[in-house]
């Protein structure tokens, strides 16, 4: 994929239009620049481009925007040259969040081993206790001595 950076005049277009639907008419404007000079039959807009067109509200888009776009013959990716601050702020929270995640996996997995080594370790005593216990059965406990002298 081919990757390269415009910057798309938007008023020439949006001129031409009612105010209340200036907005749409960038987004449409983006869509025609993108297909004339990439020359892809598909064109996608990235979220944020969208967000910073409609982000002033529906009549007043901005005059100019600056885009990354990366490209082959059937389909056109557009984005920001620079993600805005919420944006970068949803990415790290994104990122901070799969590492939370991760680190409680490895935690369940280190308890889990934990566990299966306490249970092999109780399973070895009361296999020794219950051999042992065989041993001491032959020999009465006190109570048990105690109930045969009641008797």
């Amino acid at each position: 994929m081919t990757e390269r950076t415009y910057t798309i005049p938007l008023r020439r277009g949006w001129q031409k239009v009612p105010r209340w639907r200036r907005a749409k008419r960038a987004v449409s404007e983006i869509q025609t620049y993108l297909k004339k000079h990439t020359k892809s039959k598909e064109v996608r807009i990235d979220k944020w481009i969208n967000e910073l067109v409609w982000g002033k509200g529906a009549k007043n888009p901005p005059s100019k925007i600056t885009i990354k776009v990366s490209f082959d013959k059937d389909k056109a990716i557009a984005e920001l040259t620079e993600l805005p601050g919420k944006a970068k702020r949803l990415k790290e929270a994104e990122k901070s969040l799969a590492d939370k995640l991760k680190k409680k996996s490895l935690l369940k997995l280190a308890k889990d081993e934990k566990t299966k080594k306490v249970d092999e370790h109780r399973k070895k005593k009361e296999q020794e206790k219950a051999v042992l216990g065989e041993v001491d059965n032959k020999t009465p406990t006190k109570k048990q001595e105690m109930a045969a002298n009641k008797q």
